[in-house]
């Protein structure tokens, strides 16, 4: 009797699931709330080191660093989230890129003369919205172009107590200087009488005038800096100075230009090679990111 008795109510149990199931799929407002914990952390802190181009012709020029809170639903009030200047944050850097690059240049402290701070640091991202910003003023006068600043930032908390995620928690935020006539280059360096090098410089800005390049052909390695580089400095009406940079034994001859229109330098010089034999140089190198000009069509 007991098996009987199974069997007769088990089509009708059936019938019940499947009527559920059809009430269920019916509808499309079922609210599964938030899916997974509210959390918060430093946009483009993958790497942690993270290098911003700033340039020389700005005025009130600031840090800027975004703030994420990753969630399925918006936030319904103000986040308030701190952060601090956190110079660990640069140690462990440093410490980490030497061991896999011996290459590799320290990034230094930006000094706190050179950057604004009003109490603590906040960013605050607005109900509704995922991203907030912090700006921390700063002046680049005074400072060596050629020495990789950085700012070290760790979130410290926030006002909800969301989770902080501890991989994107700190940001060491490099300021790369530049200025209109930085950039990569290609073309040629000549000396007397005959002898033409094709030579793809690299134009590092030095002030809002200036770009320091390695000499016709000699090495670019920055442990040469003081040997190896010269500076140009363009004038207002496009015309180009060459002094050495360090020790560099580097003759300006005069006449050299630059184009604006087409990003293109020509320079004449005179340095000391390796052999201690006065080079006399003529150099055409031109902005690899520059336009066409009429000279690439013909």
């Amino acid at each position: 009797m007991k098996t009987n008795r199974i069997h007769a109510t088990w089509p009708g149990s059936l019938i019940l699931l499947l009527l559920m199931g059809l009430l269920f799929s019916c509808t499309n407002e079922v609210d599964f709330g938030e899916q997974y914990k509210k959390t918060v952390y430093i946009v483009n802190s993958n790497n942690l080191l993270h290098v911003a181009e700033h340039s020389f012709e700005t005025n009130q020029d600031s840090i800027s660093v975004s703030v994420y809170c990753a969630s399925t639903e918006p936030i319904t009030n103000d986040l308030k989230v701190r952060l601090k200047v956190d110079r660990h944050a640069l140690d462990s850097l440093n410490a980490l890129q030497v061991l896999a690059d011996p290459d590799y240049v320290n990034r230094v402290m930006l000094p706190e003369t050179s950057y604004q701070l009003d109490g603590e640091l906040y960013a605050t991202i607005k109900a509704g919205e995922q991203y907030g910003v912090l700006k921390v003023p700063f002046d680049f006068t005074g400072l060596d172009p050629s020495i990789p600043y950085a700012l070290p930032l760790t979130l410290v908390s926030n006002n909800a107590d969301y989770d902080i995620n501890p991989r994107l928690q700190s940001i060491v935020y490099q300021v790369e200087m530049v200025n209109q006539y930085a950039g990569d280059y290609s073309g040629s360096s000549k000396t007397s009488p005959t002898a033409i090098l094709g030579i793809q410089p690299t134009l590092k800005a030095m002030s809002i005038n200036q770009v320091r390049m390695p000499i016709h052909n000699l090495s670019d390695d920055i442990g040469l800096l003081l040997t190896n580089f010269m500076v140009l400095t363009i004038a207002g009406d496009n015309s180009v100075t060459i002094s050495p940079w360090g020790l560099a034994d580097v003759t300006d001859l005069g006449g050299s230009s630059y184009d604006p229109v087409a990003q293109r330098f020509e320079l004449h010089y005179q340095f000391i090679d390796a052999a201690a034999n006065r080079q006399t140089v003529h150099a055409v190198i031109r902005n690899i990111d520059a336009p066409p000009s009429e000279e690439d069509e013909m």
